[in-house]
């Protein structure tokens, strides 16, 4: 198994059951951009053109806490299952940030919001996850 492979799974692993929860709670998938790495970092705005998003699509860049909060530092006390599921978006945003060289959070689009959360993963692979925001 390849590094890249080893983190693909090591990420797919560390998101499996957990949902972004926004209107709609989207599952994480793995991604990754061969070639992507290269000039990494960049903004949001090279990224979308080398995704090959809609020319006009709104564009924003977060930071990985900002993007994790709705699920660790805003979520209801009293809330059993939120809870229950805190420790384990924890561990996903460690092991983001922990596997990924310079990580960076991008949103494109309106309404259905493609959500990236990518890294340098080696090998001149961006890697991490992807999910969909449904905000209206």
């Amino acid at each position: 198994m390849s590094e890249g492979d080893t983190l693909r799974h090591g990420l797919a692993e560390g998101a499996e059951g957990l949902t972004y929860t926004s209107e709609s709670d989207r599952p994480f998938d793995p991604f990754e951009l061969a070639g992507g790495a290269a000039g990494w970092p960049y903004g949001v705005e090279e990224f979308a053109r080398r995704i090959g998003a809609p020319a006009g699509a709104p564009l924003e860049e977060r930071t990985l806490q900002r993007f994790f909060a709705p699920h660790i530092e805003s979520t209801d006390p009293y809330d059993t299952r939120t809870q229950a599921l805190r420790p384990r978006y924890e561990a996903l945003r460690a092991l983001l940030a922990a596997s990924l060289r310079e990580v960076r959070v991008f949103r494109i689009g309106s309404i259905e919001i493609d959500c990236y959360v990518v890294g340098d993963g080696g090998g001149g692979k961006l890697m991490g996850l992807h999910t969909v925001a449904v905000e209206t």
